[in-house]
């Protein structure tokens, strides 16, 4: 379906993503304080953070066409709780496969531990709440969402917060953790996404692959869905000989289940959907108490915020992966113990007649309600690092 799809309307040139980025600049620089823009760049913007240290803002979206939101042939009908378990296997059948052999066994145990556990925890409206939001996902988001949300019932909260506050929650992004670059793990994950799942990485060279100096490296991916959904995907991996780094020992333990799903949270505002800031998410989140970690992103002037909330300690790690963990540091043995985890972001949204250029770009027709377009496509490697080292925290609670 997505190669006929691809073939029916062709990419738009690159240069009209250029120019539309170019627009998009300009406006920023010419209406707004705290942006440093260079002629010779003129797609991008530059933040300057409290270290004085100058972070680069490429706005040209990613090239593509708009791909079909096919999860909801597996999620849609969905009524009760069994129901949606159901629907997750047989669309987990109809995905891309990974690259198991250096994955323990316990990363299928704690999978179908969480789901066992989810048919007493989650009632079936619960059950019609998840599958009716993966439904405007693809199959492969979808079913890494379902495997989040069922981690653990808090992670609904934000939904229920939502739906009392009159927000909408969308879709950011996963990170699939993918073991070790000494076997090209990340690699082979990418090459079937691309192939059997229409994802892209971007033309703009330096979002194509991030290398981290503290041994790990990833690769974003994306996706248009027909609906305006952009499906993002940060695949990575630890560096081969980097025996402490902390992605290939999760990878392990745990599989290519998400490490974390990212949510961001807009209200609708004159016909156009309107980014609710980072910090009143987490104020609104703290007073029905879940609480976040150390945010990052405000020099961005909003265009991209970033936190976790406090993960949940999975202290049922078998002996085994525990004593190889010992081998190589004994303090992976606390970071193992935050599973998966829940992030929320914050991307500004575009004027509403930029909106329409982004998505007549792609091909997305306009539906009944606003949709979603962000001023900033991609991730930054800053934040990346940063909420990645605050996933180490073990300072979380008990399940």
């Amino acid at each position: 379906m997505t190669e006929q799809l691809s073939q029916q309307r062709a990419y738009p040139a690159a240069s009209e993503f250029a120019h539309f980025a170019s627009e998009v600049a300009a406006h920023l620089k010419a209406t707004e304080r705290g942006w440093f823009y260079q002629p010779q760049s003129p797609t991008s913007l530059q933040s300057q953070r409290e270290d004085q240290q100058r972070i680069h803002l490429d706005l040209t979206p990613f090239l593509g066409t708009a791909q079909p939101a096919d999860a909801a042939c597996w999620f849609s009908n969905v009524k009760t709780i069994s129901q949606l378990l159901a629907a997750h296997q047989q669309a987990k059948a109809a995905c891309t496969t990974e690259p198991s052999q250096h994955v323990h066994a316990y990363a299928a145990a704690y999978l179908q531990h969480r789901f066992d556990a989810a048919r007493s925890q989650y009632s079936d409206t619960d059950a019609q709440l998840i599958a009716g939001w993966v439904s405007d996902l693809d199959v492969y988001a979808a079913v890494k969402c379902v495997e989040c949300l069922l981690d653990c019932y808090d992670n609904l909260a934000l939904f229920k917060l939502a739906d009392y506050k009159g927000w909408q929650v969308l879709f950011d992004h996963l990170a699939i953790r993918c073991g070790s670059s000494q076997h090209h793990h990340a690699e082979q994950v990418i090459e079937q996404l691309q192939l059997q799942h229409g994802y892209v990485q971007s033309q703009v060279e330096h979002e194509r692959f991030y290398q981290f100096d503290d041994g790990w490296n990833a690769y974003p991916l994306y996706k248009m869905l027909d609906n305006g959904q952009i499906i993002r995907l940060f695949v990575d991996q630890s560096d081969a000989g980097a025996t402490r780094q902390i992605i290939q020992h999760w990878n392990h333990c745990y599989g290519f289940t998400a490490h974390h799903m990212a949510l961001r949270v807009v209200r609708a505002e004159n016909e156009r959907c309107v980014a609710v800031p980072l910090l009143e998410v987490i104020a609104a989140l703290t007073e029905v108490g879940v609480t976040s970690l150390t945010p990052t992103g405000f020099y961005t002037h909003g265009l991209l915020e970033q936190v976790f909330l406090k993960p949940h300690l999975n202290k049922e790690v078998p002996e085994d992966i525990r004593q190889s963990l010992t081998l190589s540091d004994p303090a992976l043995n606390k970071t193992i113990e935050n599973g998966k985890l829940i992030e929320l972001v914050s991307r500004r949204e575009l004027a509403k007649d930029q909106a329409q250029k982004l998505l007549n770009l792609y091909g997305v027709m306009p539906g009944n309600k606003p949709i979603s377009a962000p001023i900033y496509p991609y991730f930054l490697p800053a934040q990346a690092a940063h909420v990645i080292r605050t996933s180490l925290q073990s300072t979380a609670g008990e399940n």
